[in-house]
């Protein structure tokens, strides 16, 4: 059996894998900020659990895990495990904690290309995340806030974006319209990415993936469905264990 660590910059997600079959994994509201130390006994506990041989790790936080017997990129890693959950997958939506990416895969998930935004908070999960502080909505009744108004947001600059936001809420904006208007910064970020990679049967991975609005606006921009997997969080885990397999005897 073989665990996968994939450390990112708000949550942790560990899956463990034998003989390519999902056995088991958690999800923490941890990242990077969290040390080696106290990492090393979240393995532990998997390992007491199962009979885990090697540990592969990925992710924003990847070189924390010293322990780690492989150390997968999270590109690579994506690619693998958007053809793990969808063989006719050709293509990647990842919205992380710190960065967007878009990636083209080809049949074996390979990458072909692919393009990251990570020169500003806009358009990441963590934008989203303080977006919902100043609104003041729970991440568990997001999927509650949808309308078919959308508030304007201008600025592609997380820093203004939010003092657009605040100033929004002044002028008595209600929320469900300021929140669409934030999906549909994100969106107009992705939908280039995209169309410029050229890609058509997408997986959409990454916590983000959960939140059924932005999917939904997303899939009308793009016009076309997009693969969600049941648990979209582990992905990039999942894809880092196979393609470690392919050096780790």
């Amino acid at each position: 059996m073989i665990l996968g660590v994939d450390v990112g910059s708000t949550t942790t997600k560990m899956v463990v894998m034998d003989n390519n079959k999902i056995v088991d994994y958690k999800i923490e509201n941890f990242g990077v900020s969290l040390n080696e130390e106290e990492l090393l006994k979240e393995v532990n506990k998997f390992k007491a659990k199962y009979n885990v041989k090697k540990v592969v790790a990925t992710g924003y936080g990847r070189h924390k895990v010293e322990f780690a017997d492989k150390v997968v990129p999270e590109v690579i890693a994506l690619g693998r495990g958007a053809n793990y959950f969808f063989k006719e997958a050709d293509g990647v939506i990842d919205i992380g904690g710190q960065d967007s990416k878009v990636i083209k895969i080809d049949k074996d998930g390979s990458v072909k290309d692919f393009i990251l935004s990570d020169k500003c908070a806009a358009g990441t999960g963590k934008f989203l995340e303080k977006v919902l502080e100043i609104l003041k909505i729970d991440i568990d009744n997001i999927n509650k806030y949808k309308s078919k108004n959308v508030a304007k947001i201008s600025s592609m600059c997380a820093v203004f974006a939010e003092s657009e936001i605040i100033s929004l809420l002044a002028k008595n904006v209600p929320k469900e319209e300021i929140l669409m208007g934030v999906y549909e910064s994100i969106c107009n970020r992705i939908v280039p990415m995209v169309k410029k990679l050229k890609i058509n049967n997408i997986v959409f991975s990454g916590g983000v993936a959960k939140n059924k609005v932005l999917a939904e606006l997303l899939e009308e921009k793009l016009d076309r469905h997009l693969l969600i997997p049941e648990e979209p969080q582990i992905v990039c885990c999942v894809g880092a264990i196979l393609e470690a397999k392919k050096g780790i005897r």
